[in-house]
C-alpha cells in the first residue's frame, strides 16, 4: 500500500520575459534541464538587479552551449536577489562575478507546530532527553513538537470500542465493526483512552490520523482471541480494499502463548499493515504473550515520567526481554474517555504505551510517506534515543521511541 503525494508546497510568482530570461512558475530541479540544480543568488547591495541580469544574459550567450540552464524562478526585494535553476557552468561563472556576494544551493525545509497544553506522555517523545526533574504526570500543560502532517493514514484500534463522538477526535474517528455479539460502543473507556493518544487533537501522536474502531473486548475489558484474529482479519481486509496506509493497534494481551494469534498478525505484516502491541503488564518476559511476542509485530514497553520502566510490583509492570522493540510512555497517561464528548481520565500500563507509538507510525507515514513494516520498525529504533532509560533487565532494549520534534 502506498500513500499518495502528503503536501505540496505552493509558491506564486509573477511571469514576464526580460531577453533570453523567463521568469515563470518556479520548478524544481526536476523540472529543469539535466544536471540543473536550483540556487539563491543574492547581489551585494550596490548591485542593480537589472543590470545584473543583463550581463549575465550576455555571458551565457557567450558560452553557446545547448546545455547550458538558466532560468530565474523568483526574485526577491528584501535579498536584492533571485532563485534560479542552474547547470555548473552558470554557477562557475556567477561564483567568479563580484556582483554576487553569495550563490547557495536551495535546500529542503519544514514547518514545525508546537503544542504547549500536552500531557507528559507526547510531549517525552517529541525530545530526545528526558523531562525536567520535578515533571508532574499531573501537568498537561506540558510542550509537543510535530510537523505539519496530511490526512490519508487510518489506525484500526481493536478494543473495546471509541467513543467517536468525543471532540478531540474532530469528526476522525468512526465504527468500523464488531466481533463477539456485543453492543457498537464503549462501554468501558479503554479503547477511547488508547484511541485518543494515538489521534487526538490534544492527547494525540498524530493528529490528523482517521481512527477505526473495531470492538474485541467486552464492556469489561475482557474478550476471546477468537474475536481478536476476527478484528485482524476485518481491519486487513479493508485496509487492503481501501488502499490506504494503515495501522493495527492491539493493546491485548493474554494470559498464555496463543500461536493462532500469533500467526493472524504475522500474517497482517506479511500483507503489508503495520501492527503495534501491548508488550503486557505482568513484569516479566513478553515471550510469554500473545500476540506481544510475534516477532513480526512492534512490541511496545511503558515507562514513567522519569525514564524508568514501569513497574508497580514483582507481577505488576511491563514486560521485558529480547521481544520487546522499543519502550514508550506508560505511566499515569491521560487521554479521552467515555461519558461524554470532553471526558478525559488517567491510565496506567503496556496498553497506553502501545499507541503511542501506533501514533507515531502513523505520523511519521503521513510525513515521510510509504514504509514497510519491517523497515518502519528500523526507522524507529534509529530514531529513537539509546541508553536514557533505567530499571531496563538484561537482553532487553533500551531506546524510548522519539519524533524528530526538538
Amino acid at each position: 500500500m502506498r500513500s499518495l503525494s502528503l503536501y505540496v508546497i505552493a509558491v506564486v510568482t509573477a511571469f514576464s520575459v526580460f531577453g533570453n530570461f523567463v521568469f515563470a512558475a518556479p520548478t524544481t530541479s526536476d523540472g529543469g534541464k539535466a544536471g540543473s540544480k536550483r540556487y539563491i543568488v543574492m547581489l551585494n547591495t550596490n548591485t542593480n538587479m537589472t543590470s545584473h541580469k543583463v550581463w549575465l544574459n550576455g555571458e551565457w550567450a557567450k558560452m553557446k552551449s545547448n546545455t547550458s540552464t538558466m532560468r530565474i524562478t523568483s526574485e526577491y526585494d528584501v535579498l536584492n536577489g533571485y532563485t534560479a535553476e542552474l547547470t555548473d557552468d552558470v554557477v562557475a561563472k556567477l561564483a567568479n562575478s563580484s556582483s554576487v556576494a553569495t550563490l547557495a544551493p536551495d535546500v529542503p525545509c519544514s514547518g514545525q507546530l508546537i503544542q504547549t497544553n500536552a500531557p507528559w506522555g507526547i510531549s517525552r517523545i517529541s525530545r530526545t532527553t528526558k523531562l525536567p526533574l520535578g515533571s508532574s504526570v499531573n501537568n498537561v500543560n506540558y510542550i509537543f513538537r510535530r510537523k505539519p502532517s496530511s490526512l490519508g493514514i487510518d489506525v484500526y484500534v481493536l478494543d473495546t470500542g471509541v467513543n467517536t463522538a468525543h471532540l478531540d477526535f474532530g469528526n476522525r474517528a468512526t465504527w468500523g465493526a464488531t466481533f463477539g455479539g456485543y453492543q457498537n460502543q464503549d462501554g468501558h473507556g479503554h479503547g477511547t483512552h488508547v484511541a485518543g493518544t494515538i489521534a487526538g487533537r490534544r492527547y494525540g501522536v498524530a493528529k490528523a490520523a482517521s481512527i477505526i474502531a473495531v470492538k474485541v473486548l467486552n464492556d469489561q475489558n475482557r474478550g476471546w482471541m477468537s474475536h481478536v484474529i476476527a478484528g485482524v482479519n476485518w481491519a486487513t481486509a479493508r485496509a487492503l480494499a481501501s488502499g490506504r496506509p494503515s495501522v493495527i493497534n492491539i493493546s491485548i494481551a493474554s494470559d498464555d502463548p496463543h500461536p493462532p494469534t500469533d500467526w493472524a498478525v504475522t500474517n497482517a505484516v506479511n500483507l503489508g499493515m503495520h501492527v503495534v502491541v501491548a508488550a503486557g503488564n505482568g513484569n516479566t518476559l513478553c515471550t510469554a504473550t500473545s500476540p506481544a511476542r510475534a516477532p513480526a509485530v512492534l512490541t511496545v514497553g511503558a515507562t514513567t515520567i522519569n525514564d524508568r520502566r514501569w513497574v508497580w510490583s514483582a507481577t505488576s509492570g511491563s514486560n521485558f526481554g529480547p521481544g520487546v522493540d522499543i519502550f514508550a510512555p506508560g505511566e499515569y497517561i491521560t487521554s479521552t474517555w467515555i461519558g461524554s464528548n470532553t471526558a478525559t481520565r488517567r491510565m496506567t500500563g503496556t496498553s497506553m504505551a502501545a499507541p503511542h507509538v501506533s501514533g507515531l507510525v502513523a505520523y511519521l507515514l503521513a510525513i515521510e510517506g510509504w514504509r514497510t513494516p519491517a523497515a518502519m520498525r528500523a526507522r524507529i529504533k534509529v530514531l529513537g534515543p539509546n541508553g536514557l532509560l533505567t530499571g531496563i533487565p538484561p537482553n532487553t532494549i533500551n531506546e524510548i521511541i522519539w519524533n524528530g520534534g526538538d
